[in-house]
């Protein structure tokens, strides 16, 4: 019986490229050698047409060196680690076209999918941010309303993007205190998987919910639906520092035991 995911591979790793982690890309693959992995796949942030005061994401310049230094660690470390290149694309509803020619620019090894900002009167507000001037802006305009938009935006991408993995599906206002979704947001999430499914998408096991909140993005609940519709899960640290790299991975194996029961 094949394993409930790969623990080997971590999917979902960021570098200083991206404005917003620290380290080398070597670094990191010198890390997920350390740590036993076979394979690591950088997913370096990609958005379009976002106003936003600080950039959070790689424009062409930084991806045609992220493509080359990639290719060289890729036969460097040839035959001790597979290094794999690919985007985490920030879903934008108005910019769906641009999205896709950016995409169509590069041989991506795989494609992530999430959404991380709000547009409010023509402004991008940071969904996964900390910053508590944020949060208060967002809580402004209404948290039932800021996630029904989050869930709808990712359900029609889905079916715009095409695309390998859904990122970090319940993370939207993860810093917020006492978040929490109701039955519309849940029936939007089960809408969501069965496009997933019928798309062939799969979902993230994201470890830095460990940090978060004790627990991976995204809740048990959600982990259970989608493994009774058969969709693939992929383990992914959301690294941000090498040191980050496979975090939490050794937990996973019974952690969803647990879960599938």
């Amino acid at each position: 019986m094949p394993p409930l995911i790969d623990t080997t591979t971590d999917g979902h790793v960021h570098t200083r490229l991206c404005n917003h982690a620290v380290g080398e890309m070597e670094e990191y693959v010198e890390k997920a050698v350390q740590r036993g992995l076979a394979a690591i796949i950088f997913l370096e942030h990609l958005e379009a047409e976002i106003q936003y005061h600080s950039r959070s994401w790689l424009e062409k310049e930084e991806f045609d060196y992220y493509f080359r230094e990639g290719m060289r660690l890729k036969q460097h470390y040839h035959g001790i680690i597979d290094v794999r290149l690919g985007v985490e694309t920030g879903y934008n509803p108005v910019a769906t076209s641009t999205l896709q020619e950016k995409l169509a620019q590069y041989p991506w090894d795989r494609i992530g999918l999430s959404c991380h900002f709000h547009c409010h009167k023509g402004v991008h507000l940071n969904l996964l941010s900390r910053n508590p001037i944020s949060l208060k802006r967002l809580a402004a305009i209404g948290i039932n309303l800021i996630v029904t938009g989050y869930f709808n935006a990712l359900i029609e991408a889905i079916e715009i993007i095409d695309c390998d993995v859904l990122c970090h599906l319940d993370a939207v206002l993860r810093h917020y205190p006492g978040i929490e979704f109701n039955e519309d947001h849940r029936q939007q999430i089960e809408l969501l998987l069965d496009g997933m499914q019928r798309k062939e998408v799969g979902l993230e096991i994201n470890t830095s919910g460990f940090d978060y909140r004790g627990a991976p993005f995204p809740a048990p609940w959600i982990i259970k639906s989608a493994m009774e519709r058969g969709i693939q899960l992929y383990a992914g640290s959301d690294a941000h520092q090498p040191e980050d790299v496979g975090r939490y991975f050794d937990q996973l194996p019974e952690y969803l035991k647990k879960i599938k029961r």
